[in-house]
């Protein structure tokens, strides 16, 4: 039997990465994200600007299933790994983590991610999944989205990894030693690792990520230095760090109010902690009940009291305050290449209001990718996920592991 690995996406870019794995009747294919934002609504217009992966029979209007076996596995729930989703037009099942799913189906019901008619199955972690020839296991991981995982994908001869995204800096770095480990012992064919941060130009060795503590410490400094008001725009799929954030507030007394999405979602996951919420009828109506209300005018008459969360879609709601200091937390704008920043920026010079930013990347350090592919021990590794994969390929030269810089569609054939 022939196992085949052709990789259809995000090999230059950061997501959209998607590779199909296959044998003569079945196929797994993991992520279905897109690169960029788009206003064309027609997959077949998609696919011929190839914006879209060529895999045309899970779109469009002839959309049809090609091998007796497929699926699609989704790693986690950031857009550049699940936006294409939106467009299937296949009733092929969609396996996401138990945890994704439950961060998906509460973001959907608040109108904070779009609801998909989609075949959504769930997979436990280390519970294998069979789809025809494949099977497919999920292993918990560490990114900064709640219900990440690494996927183990065999033929019963072969073994394929994909990292997913990953750090080794975050809270569970148990589980990324944990999987790790297992696919050093399984001696994998080939590993699909992500270079996110090798898109800079190579830094030294020595240079660490900053991790969640910090984040969090960087928090705790503002709160505890300004007498004005604290504005954060934190990440709402990283539900973890929202109640870190949230704990950290009611110790130092003074509480974060949650626009009300937000508020409910991290009420679905932590019913038991206090939680205020801002109590404005352009931020969603009716309070819910186990919700600590707060209005505007409370808060503005009471700056040194209170820290408010504001996404960048309500910015204008804070023109009604005066002297506060804004801390960028993971959320839109990305950054000074998404267009949004300049507005953002805008908006805050205008009102006199200082910018800090107290995110971290959710991704591992040149350092760090370098010793998960290490630790592996793959016999081939694939670097993608990255500007600049090749810079990564060559720090792996170093350690003497057999690197690969794959090609689009070109069909990988192991025997």
């Amino acid at each position: 039997m022939t196992t085949t690995v052709k990789f259809l996406n995000g090999l230059r870019t950061i997501g959209g990465n998607i590779v199909e794995i296959c044998t003569e009747n079945a196929r797994v294919i993991t992520d279905f994200g897109l690169v960029a934002n788009t206003s064309i609504a027609d997959p077949d217009e998609m696919l011929a600007k190839h914006i879209l992966p060529d895999i045309p029979e899970l779109f469009g209007k002839k959309a049809h299933r090609k091998y007796q076996a497929e699926a699609i596995f989704i790693t986690h729930l950031h857009l550049d790994h699940t936006a294409a989703l939106a467009y299937l037009r296949s009733d092929i099942p969609v396996y996401v983590s138990r945890q994704t799913y439950h961060l998906y189906r509460s973001l959907a019901a608040q109108g904070m991610a779009l609801a998909l008619n989609i075949n959504f199955q769930v997979f436990d972690y280390e519970e294998p999944v069979r789809v025809g020839d494949l099977t497919v296991t999920g292993y918990q991981s560490d990114h900064d989205v709640y219900g990440a995982a690494a996927l183990l994908i065999s033929d019963g001869r072969h073994f394929f990894g994909n990292s997913g995204d990953v750090r080794l800096n975050g809270p569970h770095r148990s589980h990324v030693d944990h999987w790790m480990h297992i696919f050093r012992q399984l001696k994998l064919d080939l590993f699909m690792l992500e270079g996110t941060s090798f898109t800079t130009n190579p830094v030294e060795q020595g240079v660490t990520n900053t991790g969640e503590q910090c984040c969090l410490e960087k928090f705790k400094t503002a709160l505890r230095n300004s007498s004005e008001l604290i504005v954060i725009s934190p990440y709402l799929r990283n539900i973890e760090r929202l109640f870190e954030l949230n704990q950290a507030a009611l110790v130092m007394q003074r509480p974060i109010v949650w626009e009300a999405a937000y508020a409910e979602v991290l009420r679905d996951f932590y019913s038991d902690i206090p939680i205020y919420v801002l109590a404005d009828k352009k931020g969603g109506g009716r309070i819910a009940e186990g919700l600590i209300p707060v209005t505007p005018t409370v808060v503005n008459h009471n700056k040194r009291y209170f820290c408010v969360q504001n996404s960048f879609e309500r910015l204008q709601f804070l023109a009604r305050f005066s002297n506060f200091t804004y801390l960028h937390c993971n959320s839109d704008p990305l950054g000074i290449y998404d267009p949004h920043y300049h507005t953002l920026t805008a908006f805050l010079t205008h009102h006199q209001a200082a910018l800090l930013d107290i995110g971290v990347s959710g991704h591992a350090t040149q350092q760090e990718i370098c010793k998960i592919a290490q630790v592996v021990h793959a016999k081939q590794t694939a670097m993608w996920h990255s500007f600049h994969p090749e810079r990564a390929v060559e720090a792996l030269k170093q350690t003497e592991l057999n690197s690969l810089l794959p090609e689009y569609s070109k069909e990988y054939r192991f025997e």
